[in-house]
């Protein structure tokens, strides 16, 4: 297996569509982490050009994501889910899954 893709998760603050158009419109992909291995869920915002070349790969389910998570703490997290616009096929979120280890 080869070694996780390194990945930052910002802290995003607000939540609904409005707000979330407007971070898709500064570049980065609204997301959710969550999963055993946290003692909460996050909602937090990504890069969206750092995310593309992996959401298009065949393989996206099983890549893992070191991802950095608000807290400062780095977790394993797989893409359990990501939304997309299917008439316009631009991505709209994504669902980190972090089991434990």
């Amino acid at each position: 297996m080869s070694e996780a893709v390194q990945i930052v998760l910002e802290n995003r603050e607000g939540s609904g569509s409005a707000y979330c158009g407007r971070l898709r419109k500064e570049g980065f992909l609204p997301a959710v982490v969550y999963g055993p291995a946290l003692d909460q869920t996050y909602s937090v915002k990504v890069e969206t050009k750092t995310m593309l070349p992996y959401l298009m790969s065949d393989d996206v389910k099983k890549t893992v994501f070191a991802a950095k998570l608000p807290n400062g703490e780095v977790k394993n997290c797989v893409i359990k889910s990501a939304t997309k616009n299917y008439a316009t096929d631009r991505l709209l979120h994504i669902d980190f899954y972090c089991a434990n280890e």
